[in-house]
C-alpha cells in the first residue's frame, strides 16, 4: 500500500530543496499550509523521514571520494552490530550500507589524495581486524543525484542535476563556513536563527553565508533521508563494466537515468567497474527489468555487471569532518 498520495506529493516537493518554505509546498501540492506542516511532522514522527541531509560537493573543497567494498568473515549478529556502529562513527566516512551479494558492506570515504586515502584505509583495516576476507576500492569520478520521480505521476525531468565529484578544486572555507556546513550536513532544515544561535552569528549573517555556499556550488541540494522500509521500497545497485566512455556516452547515461523514475544515483568510477546505477524499487524483479532496459539501450558497450541489494543504510553525512583545522 505504501504511504499516502498526499505525503508522496510533499516528499517530491522536498526532493532537491528540503528547506523550501511551507507556503510554496502548499501551493505546489494544493494543500493548506497547516496540512503540509502536519504531514511532514507526522512523517518525521513515524520515521518515514529519517532526517534531512545537505548534499555538499566535497570535491570543491579539495577532496576525492572513494568507494570501498568489503567481503566479511566470522561475523555474528552481535559483532556485526558492534562493527557497523563503529564504522558509522569513523572519521571521514560519508556513507555506510550493508549489502547482500558478492560484497557485504560498502563505505564511501573522503580523502585528500591517494596517499591520504591509503593511510586512512590502513587504519580502518586494523580496526576491522580479521573480519575482512576481501575488499576492492572504486575511486569515484562523479556522483549524480536524481529526484525520486517514482513518488508521483506526471513528474518533470531535472534541468540541473546535483552532484559531487570531478577534478578537486580549492574553494576557501573559514571557520564560520565550516561550522555552518557541519550543522546543515545532518540537519538540512535548520533555520538561520537556529544556526546563528549555535555559532554566534546574526540571522542575516547566516543567510548570507549559506547563499554564498550555494552560489559557489559547495552546497548542491537539500534532501530528505527516507526510510525505504516504510516506503515499501528496496535499494538495489548494479556495478557495470563498459567497453568505452566519452562525452556522448555520458550524456546518454544521464538521459537514461533521468528517464527512469526509480534511479536515484549514477556513479562514474575508475575501479573494478566503470559505472554504478542505484535505484529504489518495489522489488528485485523491478530492478532486473531496469537493468534489462539498460543493457538493451547500451548493448554495444556493456561488458559485464553484478548486482547488490543494500538492506541497511547506516550512515549518510556529506560533510564527515571532525574539525576545521583538519579540513
Amino acid at each position: 500500500m505504501g504511504i499516502h498520495a498526499k505525503d508522496r506529493k510533499i516528499l517530491y516537493e522536498l526532493e532537491y530543496d528540503a528547506r523550501k518554505p511551507l507556503n510554496e509546498i502548499a501551493k505546489a501540492t494544493r494543500m493548506p499550509k497547516q496540512v503540509v506542516s502536519y504531514r511532514i511532522n507526522k512523517m518525521i514522527e513515524t520515521s518515514i523521514i529519517r532526517g534531512f541531509r545537505t548534499l555538499i560537493d566535497i570535491h570543491r573543497l579539495g577532496y576525492f571520494s572513494y568507494r570501498i567494498y568489503f567481503r566479511l568473515q566470522d561475523i555474528t549478529p552481535e559483532n556485526e552490530k558492534i562493527l557497523f556502529d563503529k564504522l558509522s562513527r569513523w572519521k571521514n566516512i560519508i556513507w555506510v550500507i550493508a549489502t547482500t551479494g558478492r560484497w557485504d558492506l560498502e563505505i564511501v570515504v573522503a580523502a585528500r589524495n591517494n596517499i591520504n586515502f591509503s593511510n586512512w584505509l590502513l587504519e580502518l583495516k586494523k580496526e576491522m581486524g580479521d573480519y575482512i576476507k576481501e575488499y576492492t576500492v572504486s575511486p569515484s569520478i562523479v556522483n549524480y543525484h536524481f529526484k525520486r520521480k517514482y513518488l508521483i505521476e506526471g513528474w518533470q525531468e531535472e534541468k540541473i542535476i546535483p552532484r559531487y565529484g570531478f577534478e578537486p578544486a580549492i574553494e576557501k572555507l573559514d571557520k564560520i563556513d565550516f561550522d555552518i556546513l557541519k550543522i546543515l550536513a545532518t540537519d538540512a532544515i535548520a533555520s538561520y536563527t537556529e544556526i546563528g544561535m549555535k555559532i554566534g552569528l546574526t540571522y542575516n549573517g547566516v543567510k548570507k553565508r549559506i547563499k554564498s555556499l550555494e552560489k559557489r556550488g559547495i552546497i548542491q541540494a537539500y534532501r530528505t533521508w527516507l526510510n525505504l522500509d516504510k516506503m515499501e521500497r528496496k535499494f538495489y545497485k548494479a556495478m557495470i563494466s563498459i567497453s568505452k566512455f566519452d562525452e556522448k556516452i555520458e550524456k546518454a547515461l544521464l538521459s537514461f537515468c533521468i528517464g527512469e523514475p526509480t534511479v536515484v544515483y549514477l556513479v562514474e568510477c575508475s575501479g573494478s567497474w566503470d559505472i554504478e546505477i542505484e535505484a529504489e524499487v518495489k522489488d528485485e524483479f523491478e530492478f532486473r527489468e531496469l537493468i534489462v532496459r539498460f543493457r538493451n539501450t547500451f548493448k554495444d558497450i556493456v561488458k559485464d555487471y553484478e548486482i547488490l541489494h543494500a538492506y541497511k543504510e547506516l550512515k549518510l553525512d556529506y560533510f564527515p569532518f571532525e574539525s576545521f583545522e583538519k579540513l
